[in-house]
């Protein structure tokens, strides 16, 4: 049986999405990086007095959009190294691929709630791979290749 051609879709569309991701990781990774600038900081540090936030310091800011932006490319990186597995028809890749999706989907409607419009498109990336790799032909073809590779084990 030959892989579907939504199958092979949802592998490459998963790679853009990863692109798409790396892309937004690396937009934040820069904003990280200007929140390092004596100014950025002294301005974070009044924005917090003038509102009365207490207990967050500006250093505290900047670590964790750091630490956001490696999670949205760390999100990027497996995914593309499990999409091989899908176009081989395993459905642990298929399984851990929604898993990650899944993730990426929270962190795609975080940004939204943000006001950050760009992370539309992967979430809509995201919803045709689950759609894609879930769908009738493509989950077929997984449950043949995966009754092949136990019929040749044996």
């Amino acid at each position: 049986m030959n892989r579907p051609t939504t199958l092979t879709i949802a592998v490459v569309l998963q790679w853009i999405a990863a692109v798409l991701y790396i892309i937004t990781g690396v937009g934040v990774l820069i904003a990280a990086f200007a929140t390092l600038n004596s100014n950025v900081r002294d301005q974070i540090t009044t924005a917090f007095e003038n509102e009365g936030v207490t207990g967050v310091s500006a250093g505290m800011t900047t670590a964790g959009v750091f630490i956001a932006a490696l999670v949205t490319i760390g999100i990027a990186v497996i995914p593309v190294i499990v999409a091989m597995s899908l176009a081989r028809g395993h459905n642990w890749a298929r399984i851990l691929i929604t898993i990650i999706v899944a993730l990426g989907m929270l962190s795609s409607i975080g940004a939204l709630i943000g006001g950050q419009w760009a992370a539309l498109a992967p979430l809509a990336v995201e919803l045709v791979i689950l759609w894609l790799m879930w769908n009738a032909s493509s989950s077929a073809y997984i449950k043949f290749k995966t009754a092949e590779r136990a019929a040749a084990s044996e």
